[in-house]
């Protein structure tokens, strides 16, 4: 790794998973430095397309790459949305859906670093003293993946993209790659479909607890609903169907913006669902008093 860079790397990782476990999302995170001889590479090879980088010009923006796996397909949005209140979106390249056609959807944003990185990064280039860093931009890239789509890509960047004269004269291979990047779409939209079925078994059967965990699909730590709060759940099954039609990714981004952490259980999901949503007056004096006075006091 290159000298300087593991504070910036450090810094970032720590932001993004402080953000990201707030909500309680299900995800894996990866983050990596370029070492002198994947800058040397890259270079080169731009130098053979025909498109080199130029130090008054396009420079490397992914010498620091984040790479974000979710577990569900609707949490790229999610992520990309917090994300975009906490770093600078400089660029995107984000594939547009074709009805007729499956090929890999890219989420590639390219992030600014903050006047502190970006310190730090002039730094590494003084101390240096290598022309390659010079073609450096201060720019990270954020990439976001499903967990079923990452294999796929892993395989497709290093055997297809890094090497694409071995494809030119093998259409049909190529295709095959993209057909079965095809079935793993398909896969990501059926397990959502599958969990929202789950949710609506759970709600006609008065399992909470499990229409809570099917509906939200968060890392839930291990704390039971309280007797109390299904009691009154038992009492008014409204509260129930309110749950089951709720946006999601609406009620995860509230979340994200409160002023407040908290512990992600059953107990204090319901309370935030009930506070920000439903208004039941009867969950509301079960509400801790911290989150009702956050709540009412509004958002980041």
């Amino acid at each position: 790794m290159i000298a300087g860079f593991q504070i910036i790397e450090k810094q970032i990782h720590q932001k993004i998973v402080n953000e990201l476990n707030k909500v309680g999302l299900l995800y894996r995170i990866f983050v990596r430095t370029k070492n002198e001889k994947s800058i040397t590479e890259k270079i080169q090879r731009k130098i053979n397309e025909g498109r080199p980088y130029d130090e008054n010009g396009k420079k490397i923006q992914d010498v620091l790459g984040v790479r974000i796996v979710t577990y569900f397909k609707d949490d790229i949005n999610v992520v990309k949305e917090i994300l975009s209140k906490k770093f600078k979106f400089i660029d995107e390249e984000i594939d547009e859906l074709e009805l007729t056609v499956f090929k890999p959807k890219r989420t590639n944003i390219i992030c600014q670093f903050d006047e502190n990185h970006i310190q730090i990064l002039k730094d590494i280039n003084l101390a240096a003293e290598k022309s390659n860093f010079k073609l450096i931009d201060n720019t990270f890239e954020l990439q976001l993946r499903t967990i079923l789509s990452e294999g796929w890509h892993e395989i497709d960047h290093s055997l297809r993209y890094k090497c694409k004269n071995d494809w030119n004269e093998h259409k049909e291979s190529e295709r095959l790659l993209n057909g079965i990047y095809a079935s793993l779409e398909t896969n990501d939209i059926a397990l959502k479909n599958l969990f929202n079925e789950l949710s609506y078994r759970h709600f006609k059967s008065k399992n909470w607890e499990a229409l809570l965990r099917n509906k939200f699909r968060l890392q839930f730590q291990l704390s039971n609903l309280k007797s109390e709060l299904i009691e009154i759940l038992n009492n008014d099954t409204s509260i129930g169907k309110h749950i089951l039609r709720m946006d999601r990714t609406t009620f995860l981004l509230k979340i994200s913006e409160l002023d407040l952490s908290l512990p992600v259980n059953f107990n204090n999901l319901l309370y935030l669902v009930n506070v920000i949503e439903i208004k039941n007056q009867k969950l509301l004096e079960e509400t801790p008093e911290l989150i009702k006075t956050t709540h009412n006091n509004g958002y980041k």
